[in-house]
């Protein structure tokens, strides 16, 4: 198979239209069964009768999550695919149609009241509760959840309005961003760049022209839309800040936090650590510039990379170059890793290069439990997508190592999804770094602070820029300009005098999809990324001992609350010091920059 034609097999979900239509058809059959049972939902009931009851709500979601993976990921192979928009229709009237007539019992669950029954009891949920051991904590949660759940029938409305609402608002930004197309504009020479992917290699480009000229093409292209974009980002933070309150969550990032069943004070201990940290990234971007010969670094420059192009033809690498060397460094690492990872390369559950109408950026899916996971790439051959391919093969193999547990429990909290993905980033570092010679040891620590610092710091600031944006536009009902006002002091409070920030780039909130698709989703990536280095270093330090907690760990799923998870393994992430520690390998990586640099 030639490397362009690298597409996933989605067959291993559905094999064709015809299999799709006769799983939504059976499904229906199982909500009909599933709606017979709610004669049977009393605080007494057979501890028998109420297993029945989950594990066929779990058949139902395993399928009904078959069906929207499928679509899903037509969709970002294609997002102007037809056959994905025709059954997008279909998924959207069978999630309503299951939400609507199964929302009884989840109601029941949670002890809210339900017509015709009688409320379940705390006494009573945890005989119930405690029939299905592995069901348990999804159950307890699904408990916890009653106050911020509102009556039926207004679940009912709210559902509606997200299916045929908001979400089509988020899908219509897709749309519109993967219209663009470029213009890049160097040494008075045009080039039409199809897709955002191709455009932002040039931001790691040995030359200043070309970086300077990617962005300005990429920032242009927005700013030319901001009004659009605008009007679609305040709807989004509208929608979310409504509905937050409506459920009565004390803040719009408290419905993310509770979502990630990580407490506030953790998330404010993380953000708190990552803010007292600036420096230590400031420190790196002025050490950069004298790396560049410059006497200050523009905000073009940030990921520019430090030393001579390597000499390799083209200077890229190819997919199956990338391929074998990670596949390699995970089997150094741990057998069970590297076996996971050839699992789902072997099945062909991955989209490989960039092309028209296929999503930029790269992501894994889980699907269920007996399905293995699907990876999107974008891969340019650049030295970042080994990195690239090592995260979302982390992301892979967490899933695998959680596939023994039932659907409902068996993915971890968001915070904990980007542990292997963020550890397996740091094996490939590791085997590349100790390979390499000292100019390349140079490059090679440069790239791997601004890697952590684009994991840690810069996903902490769109928190704090959101957590901003979200008042101010629910509160005070601002302009374009001054969201983007709020941006830009955002960014010059993050770089200090480290980085001069031309006044583009007080637009490129526009172009980040996390804070449209995810409000308050990037926090997970810091707290990933911290929690990586902490675990790796005891790896470092111990051994099997330390691989032994990272295997439980990545096999919990979301079994217990991510606080308790780390507790048992010796961390408190409510403790800003523990946040604090794991600035200090980025700290030792300085270092030796700062001597191999003399």
């Amino acid at each position: 198979m030639r490397e362009k034609q690298i597409h996933w097999n989605l067959k291993d979900i559905i094999r064709n239209e015809k299999e799709f239509f006769a799983a939504a058809s059976s499904i229906r059959k199982l909500i009909k069964i599933f709606v017979s049972m709610k004669k049977k939902l009393k605080p007494s009931m057979p501890c028998q009768d109420f297993r029945k009851l989950v594990l066929l709500s779990d058949r139902i979601s395993e399928e009904s999550v078959k069906l929207s993976a499928y679509v899903s990921l037509l969709s970002h192979a294609d997002l102007k695919s037809q056959k994905a928009m025709r059954l997008s229709s279909v998924i959207q009237e069978l999630d309503l149609e299951i939400s609507d007539k199964t929302r009884f019992a989840s109601h029941w669950i949670k002890g809210r009241k339900v017509e015709g029954l009688k409320p379940l009891d705390e006494k009573n949920a945890k005989r119930l509760f405690n029939s299905l051991p592995e069901h348990k904590p999804s159950l307890m949660r699904s408990r916890e959840s009653a106050r911020y759940t509102l009556p039926e029938n207004e679940e009912r409305i709210i559902h509606r309005k997200d299916q045929n609402g908001i979400s089509v608002v988020s899908q219509l930004y897709d749309q519109i961003a993967s219209d663009f197309v470029f213009l890049l504009k160097i040494k008075g020479k045009a080039k039409r760049v199809e897709s955002m992917q191709e455009l932002m290699k040039y931001v790691y480009s040995h030359k200043q022209e070309e970086r300077h000229a990617a962005y300005s093409a990429l920032l242009k292209k927005f700013r030319s839309n901001k009004e659009k974009i605008y009007t679609i980002y305040s709807a989004i933070v509208k929608d979310w800040s409504e509905e937050a309150k409506l459920r009565g969550y004390s803040s719009p990032i408290t419905v993310r936090n509770f979502s990630n069943q990580v407490p506030g004070s953790a998330v404010n201990s993380l953000i708190g650590s990552c803010t007292g940290n600036t420096k230590v990234f400031q420190e790196y971007f002025k050490l950069k510039a004298k790396l560049l010969g410059k006497r200050r670094l523009s905000r073009s420059d940030l990921y520019a990379p430090v030393g001579v192009a390597r000499k390799k033809t083209n200077n890229t690498y190819s997919f199956p170059e990338a391929k074998r060397l990670v596949l390699s460094t995970f089997r150094n690492f741990d057998e069970d890793f590297f076996v996971k990872a050839k699992e789902i390369i072997d099945s062909r559950h991955i989209d490989v290069f960039p092309r028209k109408n296929k999503i930029g950026g790269a992501f894994c899916s889980s699907v269920t439990p007996n399905i293995k996971p699907y990876i999107l790439l974008n891969h340019v051959g650049e030295r970042r997508d080994i990195s690239t391919l090592a995260h979302e093969l982390g992301h892979g193999i967490h899933a695998l190592f959680s596939s023994h547990l039932p659907m409902a429990v068996m993915n971890a909290s968001l915070p904990l999804c980007e542990t292997a993905s963020t550890l397996c980033e740091l094996i490939v570092f590791e085997r590349l770094l100790k390979e390499a010679g000292k100019k390349e040891r140079i490059q090679l620590l440069s790239e791997r602070i601004s890697d952590s610092y684009a994991t840690i710091l810069r996903q902490i600031y769109f928190v704090k820029f959101e957590l901003q944006a979200h008042e101010a536009i629910s509160k005070s009902h601002i302009s374009e300009k001054k969201l983007s006002d709020i941006y830009l002091a955002s960014l010059k409070e993050q770089f200090g005098s480290s980085i001069s920030i031309p006044g583009m780039f007080r637009h490129e909130w526009s172009y980040i999809p996390h804070i449209f698709h995810y409000p308050f989703y990037c926090y997970a990536y810091s707290f990933g990324e911290l929690l990586s280095l902490s675990l790796f270093n005891e790896y470092k330090k111990s051994g099997k001992p330390a691989l032994e907690k990272i295997k439980k760990l990545l096999s919990s799923g979301s079994a217990k609350k991510p606080a308790q998870l780390l507790k048992d393994i010796g961390f408190d992430i409510s403790d800003r010091r523990f946040w604090d520690l794991g600035f200090k390998p980025i700290k030792a990586w300085l270092s030796e920059l700062k001597e191999l640099s003399q």
